[in-house]
């Protein structure tokens, strides 16, 4: 077996030979790449000392330092597959994902110790143990190297477990698409609950590049490691919010775009106003390993990107109702197989049987429904369509309504509800929700919105769902619209109203306040005056993406620096006016918070060396934290 069969053991490798090379960047601290080998080298002794090993699941709840890395890698050489658990999400959410794959062991930090879900043994980094035999059984090509979670049809979400071979397949894929840029720097964007993060990880620690580490997109303007980025990996709507806040990387030279439609104007906006060389549109479902088809996307091509041509290691169909291949330029649902593919969904049989259907053109091998609907067209390349169910993409996040709205319904506020997406700004999709409140309706038969309503569903919602998932407006009808045959009419479902006024008491007053008001009203599409001194940015529509242009404004309305590290601190306007108004921008208790934050990040980085000497490896060096908020 070669170190190339398997999803780590580029990194392996090349640590022998380089350990002197810079692996992980990140305002937590830096790791070499001899100081990330020895750690979770170390960490794969203790872990196969407690029974981890080939087929055994194990999870890593790890916020976002350098330690991650430490974890998933230890996982991976203990011959394991790790189950990636954000400290961010729910602890139902988290909870259900341990116990529907059989996780029993989660490698986690002190710093999210309380995170990790009930019934689980957690193995805490910074806590030396004794090593014992046996030595980490090595894994192989067909053993799991990961399982990921994706939002379920059933209102369950479902386990996606891959194996090394695809993996190796995605990395030597990867290698032939990226030929002639410069990956020197990679981003490390996305959290590690979605399986872009195994492309943007392994692409730099597999190969001996650098891995740039941020909570999120919107944090990367604010890395102190930010002029290393010359390749990054995210959503079209965090890419037209850099652009947005002119806060795109000065060195970044290749954009790779998937998980909702790419426009050109978009594309044309990259090339224009930032010193990007390559543009790249990508697509493929989880089940598929990471990405199944690219599509290069040049400076003087006209009309809308195709998703591409299928990659070299992927079968890619597009097929009628009778698995019949579409005639050119005409619709139908896009089919997967190939080396990448999946063997099923984690204990789910009669949904594997479901999707995974056999292959027409390939006797013995399977291929994936991917819901997807698309079209060949004259070039031979693939375009996007659709979906053909109510699956749905939201900033690159996988969703399915149906899981939505299951949950919606289990709060006792709400009799009925349905969930769409709508374009909140321009560029910009919001997930939205319409509730039927068990409470009945006001008199009129129109939309109407509850602010502490809203507020105490959504805190329900938050913890049953990971964020990314929890409508950012709920709009309430006293019923839902329905089609002649009774059924859901989603394109009956009205806009949501526009608040004009608050209540007295609660409006902008001082100079600061009202200035803060006309930003994000301007940013939000609402008018200063429907906006409250209590009021958050999340709670009026604001997501993540926009925090980089809301930075960016208040920096040049106020003549200060602003990061959103700050606007996760200060979430209302209330607050961030007083801190704007503060000379110095901190208050005594901020400061106190910050250095006990930066104090934690830095014992997670040095804390779990097994020895004193190795406490001072020279090899380790740490940054002054960030105030960072979690990455939404």
């Amino acid at each position: 077996m070669t170190t190339a069969s398997t999803l780590h053991g580029g990194f392996v490798a090349h640590a022998a030979a380089n350990p002197d090379t810079l692996a992980v960047a990140s305002d937590a601290g830096v790791m070499t790449y001899g100081r990330l080998d020895e750690t979770s080298a170390a960490l794969a002794e203790r872990l196969s000392a407690l029974g981890a090993g080939p087929g055994v699941p194990i999870g890593v709840c790890i916020e976002r330092t350098p330690d991650l890395l430490v974890a998933i890698l230890g996982v991976l050489r203990a011959g394991a597959c790790y189950l990636p658990l954000d400290p961010q999400y729910s602890a139902r959410h988290l909870g259900f994902m341990v116990a529907d794959s059989g996780t029993r062991l989660v490698v986690t930090t002190r710093s999210s110790r309380d995170a990790c879900p009930d019934g689980c043994t957690a193995l805490v980094l910074e806590e030396s143990e004794a090593i014992a035999d046996p030595p980490p059984v090595a894994a192989v090509p067909d053993d799991s190297a990961y399982v990921i979670y994706t939002s379920g049809s059933t209102g369950t979400p479902k386990g996606v477990p891959i194996r090394h071979s695809s993996c190796a397949a995605m990395l030597a894929e990867a290698d032939r698409i990226f030929e002639g840029c410069d990956m020197s720097g990679i981003a490390a964007v996305t959290s590690v609950c979605f399986d872009l993060s195994v492309l943007e990880i392994f692409s730099a620690l597999s190969r001996g590049r650098t891995l740039v580490l941020v909570n999120s997109a919107s944090h990367l303007p604010e890395s102190s490691h930010v002029e290393r980025v010359t390749h990054v990996s995210t959503v079209p709507s965090a890419m037209t919010s850099l652009l947005d806040a002119q806060a795109v990387p000065a060195g970044l030279r290749n954009v790779v775009l998937g998980g909702e439609p790419v426009r050109r104007s978009l594309v044309d906006r990259i090339y224009r106003e930032t010193n990007v060389d390559f543009v790249f549109n990508g697509y493929g479902p989880t089940e598929g390993t990471v990405f199944c088809t690219f599509k290069p996307v040049s400076r003087d091509e006209a009309g809308e990107p195709s998703i591409g041509t299928p990659s070299l290691t992927a079968r890619v169909y597009v097929l009628d109702e009778k698995l019949r291949p579409s005639a050119v330029g005409e619709s139908g649902e896009l089919y997967l197989g190939g080396a990448g593919l999946t063997w099923g969904y984690l204990n789910r049989p009669g949904l594997t049987a479901e999707r995974f259907v056999p292959d027409p053109q390939v006797a013995g091998e399977r291929m994936y429904r991917t819901g997807d609907i698309a079209r060949l067209n004259e070039a031979g390349e693939i375009e996007f369509v659709g979906r053909s169910d109510l699956q749905v993409k939201v900033r690159g996040y996988r969703i399915e309504l149906e899981e939505v709205e299951a949950r919606l319904t289990e709060c006792p506020e709400v009799r009925t509800a349905a969930a769409v997406v709508r374009e909140q700004t321009p560029g910009t999709r919001a997930l939205t929700a319409y509730a039927v409140p068990a409470s009945g309706a006001p008199d009129g038969d129109g939309p109407w919105l509850d602010a502490d309503l809203q507020a105490t569903i959504k805190q329900q919602l938050g913890a049953l769902l990971p964020g990314y998932m929890v409508p950012e407006t709920i709009v309430f009808l006293p019923a839902l619209p329905l089609s002649p045959v009774g059924k859901l009419d989603r394109t009956a479902l009205p806009a949501p109203p526009v608040v004009d006024v608050l209540p007295s008491g609660d409006s902008a007053t001082t100079d600061t306040e009202q200035a803060l008001a006309e930003i994000w009203g301007a940013l939000l599409d609402r008018t200063p005056q429907s906006i409250g001194i209590r009021d958050t940015f999340y709670d009026l529509g604001g997501n993540s993406l926009l925090l980089v242009r809301l930075a960016k404004r208040m920096g040049q309305r106020f003549h200060r620096k602003v990061g959103v590290a700050d606007l996760f601190r200060f979430r209302d306007i209330g607050s961030l006016a007083k801190w704007l108004d503060d000379e110095s921008g901190k208050s005594p208790e901020d400061i106190e918070q910050a250095r006990r934050r930066a104090s934690t990040r830095r014992s997670v980085v040095r804390g779990h060396s097994r020895s004193p000497s190795t406490r001072t490896d020279p090899t380790v060096k740490n940054t002054p934290a960030s105030n960072g908020g979690p990455h939404p």
